[in-house]
């Protein structure tokens, strides 16, 4: 007996304390339970009704009534509002399919001015007069992998649906700016698996690309830019007088970028005459900082040492890697009395607004007797290739880019804009605008009666762009051939102007080493060899 039974106190039985920590979880649970069935249903979904949760990303298709991606926002409300207003008309609806997130500032612009490219295409197609009549009107969807591509497989298969509705009638993916596994394997589905007609943007790696009219990796692709082999055979034509004995390459070998695995084998072709051998690095990706900075400044050193000596670099590398490279070349090679030229592809386009690219460094500093380090690349566009001296009379048009000029300057205001901070000197504008008019005109070429025409016949009739129905692109003519590749396309040459901080037009290359012959009776035709 108790103290207090003893003394005749009333004792009273209480829960024990697994009781109440039963009885504290229940309580949580339900409350819980209440929170799920009456306050979760009404807070708002954090990707919105068109997009899904991933792996802590929002990914997925939207018509820009969904705007969860950050910079893009204005221009999203400006392309939501054109699909609400040719809502009510028969429309075929176009996909622009890139990353449209990235951890990387650099990154982000140029993905704004991609999505900046496709929907003036859109508006484009939709508004000017000389298109206004033209059926059916075109609506605009953007498609989002992930930043790192690796979610591509939930977007292809809505887009696929999106393909079989009445209501959506997709007829075209575009876009696809990284030559990398993830969007190889995204367009293979597309493609092969769905039916789907692909074109591509500022793709340039080589295995992107069907490689005859009966061996085709991808059924329905195209293609605009020009390959990175075709843009070294435009550069030998350019550099003839280059001296190989005094060349050398530095080349990236991670396997898994098409990009840079093309380019460097492109470049080892166009070297193969040199007496060094490559210098390698492996990036940990394309977007990847990663650790290379000790990596180049020795390589610095080293070029200094080479007999003969080295006076141009060829640097089969992603633009990231090629700022790092020339950084190091800048400021820490030996032989600063020498000038040092660094070559590279189209990657290199947006090097020229990387805030960590150091112009002073490759200015050098005639007082004390530092030369600059020059860098040249190849472009798949540039501001002055059509618009400023000699342009060829084929091949391409001042008029057409142009066309493309008044469209970013009037994005500034209503009714076409505002779409947020533009530039086209880095081409990806031009780049997704093209590839966007390049599915556009394959979609109304083929229209007849104001029918939609199937998504076969678009795909298997892309060489029908060729002759007098060539796109007429911002960045030159698209001529496609029987295998969706586009034939002899313009290269620009560009040259960073540390005087300027901004890249300087050189010229244009040609792959086949001069611009297309000029058609018969004026027709302005594009013509394409029969070996092609």
């Amino acid at each position: 007996m108790n103290a207090a039974a003893r003394n005749g106190l009333e004792v009273r039985s209480g829960p024990g304390w697994v009781t109440v920590a039963l009885a504290v979880l229940a309580a949580a649970a339900l409350g819980t339970l209440l929170w799920v069935l009456a306050i979760a249903p009404n807070l708002p979904d954090p990707c919105g009704e068109e997009l899904e949760e991933i792996g802590g990303e929002c990914v997925g298709v939207t018509d820009g009534g969904t705007r969860r991606w950050a910079g893009l926002e204005q221009v999203m409300s400006r392309i939501e509002a054109e699909n609400d207003r040719i809502a009510g008309e028969p429309h075929a609806t176009v996909a622009l399919m890139i990353a449209m997130t990235s951890d990387g500032r650099e990154k982000r612009k140029e993905i704004l001015h991609q999505v900046q490219g496709a929907y003036l295409a859109q508006y484009r197609a939709n508004n000017d007069r000389a298109e206004r009549d033209d059926t059916p009107k075109i609506r605009l969807v953007l498609a989002h992998p992930g930043k790192a591509r690796d979610k591509w497989r939930p977007v292809a298969d809505r887009l696929a649906e999106m393909a079989e509705s009445g209501r959506d009638n997709l007829r075209v993916v575009f876009g696809f700016d990284v030559s990398v596994r993830q969007n190889k394997d995204a367009i293979t589905y597309l493609t092969n698996r769905k039916g789907i007609p692909v074109v591509a943007g500022s793709l340039t790696g080589d295995d992107f690309a069907n490689t005859g009219r009966d061996d085709k990796r991808y059924e329905g692709f195209a293609r605009i830019a020009p390959s990175n082999t075709d843009q070294a055979d435009a550069l030998a034509s350019f550099d003839r007088g280059l001296d190989l004995r005094h060349a050398v390459l530095v080349e990236d070998r991670r396997e898994e970028d098409g990009y840079t695995r093309s380019l460097r084998e492109a470049f080892q072709r166009k070297l193969a005459a040199s007496p060094h051998s490559p210098y390698t690095y492996v990036s940990e990706g394309p977007d990847d900082e990663g650790t290379l900075w000790g990596e180049f400044r020795h390589m610095a050193v080293n070029i200094c040492t080479l007999s003969p000596s080295v006076d141009t670099v060829y640097f089969a590398g992603r633009q990231i890697h090629l700022r790092q490279f020339v950084n190091a070349v800048a400021l820490h090679r030996p032989c600063k009395d020498r000038r040092i030229t660094v070559v590279s592809g189209s990657a290199a386009s947006t090097l020229y607004s990387d805030e960590e690219l150091d112009w002073e460094a490759l200015r050098g500093d005639e007082k004390v007797g530092w030369e600059e380090v020059e860098v040249i690349y190849t472009s798949f566009s540039h501001p002055d290739a059509w618009t400023t001296g000699k342009a060829p009379e084929t091949g391409g048009s001042a008029h057409a880019f142009e066309l493309l000029r008044d469209y970013v300057e009037r994005a500034r205001y209503e009714p076409v804009g505002p779409v947020g901070r533009t530039d086209i000197a880095d081409s990806r504008t031009a780049s997704a605008y093209d590839s966007a008019w390049t599915a556009i005109t394959g979609i109304r070429f083929h229209t007849e009666k104001g029918a939609i025409p199937s998504l076969s016949t678009i795909g298997n009739d892309w060489d029908g762009l060729q002759g007098v129905n060539k796109v007429e692109g911002a960045s030159g003519w698209i001529c496609l051939d029987s295998s969706g590749n586009p034939y002899n396309k313009a290269v620009a040459v560009v040259r960073l102007d540390p005087a300027t901080k901004s890249p300087r037009f050189l010229g244009l290359a040609w792959p086949e080493g001069a611009p297309p012959p000029k058609a018969p009776r004026g027709t302005g035709a594009c013509q394409i060899p029969k070996d092609r």
